[in-house]
């Protein structure tokens, strides 16, 4: 994945690192008839005022997605206002003459929608997903604010500056943004386009006045200036006619001369840096400054990257994470631009690495591309990859509005040739191509190095052994260049299969399978979940869980680990494993392949001794890492607290100690615990035949020859807590004060969970700022970036928790702490609004079709009926259960569950032991 996530690139996601194709075979192949037919049936329009309209009709389609894409980002910005897109975009929801601040998140809630936007470097867009017969709200809205936006203290311009600052604090407690930051202007020079983040400088935000914001938006947001995407199921005349009357009669902008290409000289000698981290591991980024969009050599770059990083038969991870051990992770992406873009390797090294080692070994990969062609094997891989990858991003409307929406506004002319043309391009890299590539950028230019490097600071306060996310795939590198106002959501929309027509088997082993047929494309997804996996870890081995989900596809009895990377990605298909749930995504044509390959991993592992061994580094490295993350340990310490010694309030990944002891046979036996196919669940969606489906699971998983009883379990209750807990942990590395608080909460089968699903949404899940949480603490008072409370989310097979979550200002512990109660108090004893009930219940309902807009996402339903006994009918249920509830419903339900007198809270930032800031507050 790109580090600096080009406009262009955002929705090609696997595309961007995918190979080359034989021109014979693209033409003869009906994938690639596939994949390309997606760009069909597309009609464009240019209005008078230059405003420029793309629209793909997808008949039957239940969602309609709009984008409308502004060609202005960071690049654009004053030298000495850099963040002032980004602060703009946030901008942009505050609301017009007509809109006051809230009003278009209630908007999009009430008509059962989505909104988000984002800012890149290169571009700045905005979306809206709604039902088919109610999409043209985003049309009003959007032809409101494109010239109506108003940028004053009655639209909240301070408090959204709080939010904006927390965002670029918060990130700062995450690896990769403090290199991020530093390497840019190193590889561009301060002055370019391309040499600041995209979040600019914290005092530029800061110092930001609604007199700069405004000229900033007069300067860019004008028809003549936009694109607008709109895919789903719309009658285009009709589209058409309503987007002229709304549009039409904008006048057009005097755009300013957009800033010169910089004058970048290759570079003669290695430039190195080094800053001190907050994390445990060493880090590296290394760029090579590279080119624009469209470049012959961005296809080469894109090439490059597969070769070095594409999984684990890429050249880096053979040579650095599985060779020489030397680091835990490495990634390479091309990053091309409006502007010259750039090349980039990043590299997590194990603890105590050799980096002068690291250093010459990654060196020596790239200089090798220039001294020899890749070959013919590296080509058909990627072939068959770039492929797959392009099937599997067309399943929904969002996806396929975006990578108009991008790839227009890209294109000066607003053209969407590159889309349209990327695989015959990347058909058209040679070998010889990609040596000229790498000799002439990555050797005969040299790179800048930033190496971020522990220093010697102690983990926080009062914690042992963090660890709850997984920094294992935290550090896989994602999303840097781009900034949301908000967390962004998975949505969609394209025509999808009735979930009630699935089949439920039970095979004579007792697996659970649950298959449904969706021929319009040809994918497969499967899933396969043990529910029990991490409650069936003993106690005393906690971290067995995570070592045996890294070493599942380290080798079997029959295969290397290199033999089962090889035949996936030569297939172009996705396929992750684990414990609690694996799953996969392949052409159905290599489906049976993918599902034997799964099956097999999963159910005889051979565990290599060197696999044992490398992987328990990396585990160890992991969980080490994480001690140092503030957010990560503040959530450790609420559920340690809440659930005691119940499984649930163990740390994520595990035990370092406990790590460090693991044999194999500990791993044997944990495996041979779990992987009863009675404890297995398995959900195939796609194309494919459902009877011989059943026929290949029955042969893949054969009864054993004895039976299997469950395993019981006698697990630790939660403990009873009568009263308020604090913890409050002192991180001075950490940049914000992460806050979590809440108490045990329900199970899914609770009666009660319809009820408080409405509930969550009127106090903290809204979408946007519509809820209580949010509107409160974030748009009013701007104290947060993310505020969210919700008692629904963690519900499983036992009970989750009631848990609110809050990344502030180290001096803002008292002033959050006393909002939560106010709210948690006003929903508690006073009768919500019947109108605020209303909207939540028709956002809930109305968002029901984005949760299947993809075979993946329909996987997800189907399991989650079968694991918690829903039901096939869940989401008819679904609709008449919601629909009934009332405000005295909400009401009786926060007084019931919601208990304000037993509230855990914990906190980890730079404060001390009570909470008091370890420094004066930023100006």
């Amino acid at each position: 994945m790109t580090f600096r996530v080009a406009c262009h690139r955002l929705c090609f996601s696997l595309l961007v690192l995918l190979g080359g194709v034989s021109s014979g075979s693209l033409r003869a192949d009906p994938l690639v008839e596939a994949a390309n037919s997606i760009y069909s049936g597309i009609r464009m329009e240019t209005l008078p005022n230059g405003l420029i309209v793309y629209l793909k009709p997808i008949p039957g389609s239940p969602v309609v997605t709009t984008k409308v894409a502004y060609r202005v980002g960071s690049a654009d910005e004053e030298l000495a206002s850099t963040g002032l897109s980004h602060y703009l975009e946030h901008l942009m929801f505050k609301g017009t003459a007509k809109l006051m601040p809230g009003d278009i998140d209630r908007l999009t809630q009430i008509n059962g929608g989505r909104n988000n936007a984002n800012t890149s470097e290169d571009c700045t867009v905005y979306h809206f997903d709604f039902a088919a017969d109610r999409w043209t709200v985003a049309l009003d809205i959007e032809a409101d604010r494109m010239r109506g936006t108003v940028i004053d203290a009655k639209h909240e311009f301070e408090q959204e500056k709080g939010a904006v600052i927390a965002e670029l604090e918060g990130g700062e407690d995450e690896p990769w943004e403090k290199e991020q930051k530093t390497i840019l202007p190193l590889l561009f020079g301060k002055t370019a386009p391309y040499g600041h983040p995209v979040i600019g400088e914290r005092e530029h935000v800061r110092n930001a006045t609604a007199e700069i914001i405004k000229t900033h938006y007069d300067r860019w947001y004008h028809p003549n200036n936009a694109i607008i995407a709109v895919v789903g199921g719309f009658d285009p005349d009709q589209a058409m006619a309503e987007i002229r009357k709304r549009f039409a009669n904008i006048p057009k902008g005097e755009l300013p001369a957009r800033r010169p290409i910089p004058d970048i000289a290759p570079r003669t000698e290695t430039v190195r840096v080094e800053i001190p981290s907050k994390f445990e591991l060493p880090r590296l980024v290394m760029g090579y400054n590279g080119v624009t969009v469209g470049h012959p050599d961005d296809y080469a770059f894109d090439v490059i990257s597969q070769v070095l990083t594409g999984g684990k038969t890429g050249r880096l991870y053979r040579k650095l994470v599985e060779g020489e051990q030397i680091a835990t992770s490495v990634s390479a992406f091309n990053s091309a631009g409006r502007y010259p873009g750039w090349f980039g390797v990043m590299l997590e090294l194990m603890p105590n690495g050799d980096r002068a080692k690291a250093e010459k070994l990654l060196l020596a990969e790239i200089e090798r591309l220039a001294a020899e062609p890749i070959t013919a094997a590296e080509l058909k891989r990627a072939q068959r990859a770039v492929l797959a990858s392009t099937i599997f991003g067309s399943e929904d409307n969002h996806s396929l509005a975006d990578r108009i929406a991008r790839s227009a506004i890209m294109d000066p002319n607003g053209s969407i040739d590159y889309p349209r043309t990327y695989l015959s391009k990347i058909q058209a890299v040679t070998p010889e191509q990609v040596q000229a590539a790498a000799r002439k950028w990555l050797v005969e230019a040299k790179p800048v190095m930033v190496w971020s490097v522990p220093g010697e600071q102690q983990p926080p306060q009062g914690m042992g052994n963090a660890s709850q996310a997984n920094p294992l795939r935290r550090n896989i590198l994602a999303r840097k260049g781009l900034r949301h106002r908000e967390a962004p959501q998975a949505s969609g929309g394209g025509s999808f299969p009735e979930l009630k027509n699935a089949q439920r088997v039970t095979l004579p082993n007792g697996m659970r399978v649950v298959l449904l047929e969706n021929h319009r494309l040809p994918i497969v997804v499967a899933t396969v979940a043990n529910p029990r996996a991490d409650l069936l870890e003993p106690a005393n081995q906690h971290g067995v869980a995570s070592m045996l989900a890294l070493l599942l596809d380290e080798g079997t009895t029959t295969k290397t680990g290199q033999q089962i990377a090889s035949m996936v990605e030569d297939t172009g298909g996705e396929f992750s494993l684990g414990v609690s749930q694996s799953s996969l995504q392949m052409l159905s044509s290599d489906a049976e392949l993918g599902l034997s390959l799964m099956f097999e991993c999963l159910q005889s592992p051979a565990f290599p001794a060197e696999s044992v061994e490398r992987m328990r580094l990396q585990l160890v490295s992991a969980i080490e890492d994480s001690e140092r993350d503030p957010n990560e340990t503040a959530l450790t310490a609420f559920r340690k607290t809440v659930y005691g010694d119940h499984p649930y309030g163990r740390p994520g990944l595990g035990n370092r100690e406990v790590v460090k002891k693991l044999t194999v046979d500990d791993l044997k036996a944990y495996h041979a615990t779990i992987m009863r196919p009675s404890e297995l669940i398995t959900v195939i969606v796609g194309d494919f035949d459902s009877k011989s489906m059943v026929t290949l699971l029955q042969k893949l998983v054969p009864t054993p020859e004895k039976p299997q009883l469950p395993v019981a379990l006698e697990l630790p209750k939660p403990p009873t807590i009568e009263q308020v807990t604090e913890k409050i942990i002192s991180n001075p590395n950490a940049a914000q004060l992460h806050v979590y608080l809440g108490h045990l909460g329900i199970a899914r089968n609770d009666p009660d969970y319809f009820k408080l699903l409405v509930m969550d949404n009127v106090l903290g899940t809204g979408p946007g700022f519509t809820d209580r949480l949010s509107a409160s603490l974030r748009d009013r008072q701007g104290l947060a970036y993310t505020v969210t409370a919700q008692i629904t989310g963690t519900a499983s097979d036992g009970p989750g928790v009631f848990q609110g979550y809050i990344g502030t200002f180290p001096d803002k512990l008292a002033t959050v702490k006393a909002g939560f109660l106010t709210e948690i108090n006003r929903i508690r004893d006073e009768l919500p609004d019947e109108a605020e009930v209303e909207n939540a219940k028709k956002y809930l309902l109305g968002t029901l079709a984005f949760r299947t807009a993809t075979n993946q996402m329909i996987a997800g339903q189907l399991l989650g009926f079968e694991r918690f006994g829903l039901g096939l009918d869940y989401l008819e249920r679904y609709r008449k259960e919601v629909a009934a509830v009332t405000p005295m419903n909400v009401q009786a339900m926060a007084k019931k569950h919601l208990q304000p007198g037993r509230l855990v809270l914990t906190a980890c930032g730079p404060v001390d032991a009570t909470g008091k800031p370890l420094a004066a507050p930023k100006p």
